[in-house]
């Protein structure tokens, strides 16, 4: 879990700039009004994040078909490696739509500094490129502060369509 700090701060924060699928620049200053998703990938793993994206895009389709509005966003943690055409390719593949599922990017100066606030860890390989890392998805409210923290699993769709059903009210306060 987030120290209370620093999850008060996360959406306070007016850079840095990331950029999604679309090549638009935002930063999580902007994303206030609804709940928000949040994992953070690598898109060239091969282990966890084709997962993790496939799960998000369940999500996605569950939250259409209830008419739920609450934003996913999946960060790069390998901003050494994974360039805008990567993230973009990756939104195609797993049929992200905007603006309900944002794949974002930046400079190594503007993500490794929102994978800190995350407290995301990845450790670099031999060729510099993140190769270990967390698997955590964050749940924020509609002010963003992390309202829940998740380990990535087989269930994590139902522990997010549970989270966001459950806690509704509470996260859009």
């Amino acid at each position: 879990m987030i120290h209370a700090a620093v999850a008060s701060a996360l959406l306070a924060i007016t850079p840095p700039m990331l950029v999604d699928q679309a090549g638009t620049p935002f930063s999580f200053s902007s994303l206030r009004g609804a709940p928000a998703i949040v994992t953070f990938v690598s898109a060239h793993c091969q282990d966890a994040c084709p997962l993790i994206n496939a799960q998000f895009q369940q999500i996605q389709r569950d939250l259409s078909r209830v008419g739920l509005r609450a934003e996913l966003i999946t960060i790069t943690l390998d901003p050494e490696r994974d360039t805008a055409t990567d993230m973009k390719k990756l939104a195609r593949t797993f049929g992200a739509s905007l603006p309900a599922w944002r794949f974002a990017t930046g400079t190594i100066g503007n993500v490794h500094p929102v994978m800190k606030e995350f407290n995301v860890i990845a450790s670099r390989g031999g060729d510099g490129y993140a190769e270990a890392h967390s698997t955590y998805v964050y749940v924020l409210d509609a002010r963003g502060r992390i309202a829940r923290t998740l380990f990535a699993s087989s269930t994590l769709p139902q522990q997010i369509f549970s989270t966001l059903l459950h806690d509704w009210k509470e996260l859009n306060q």
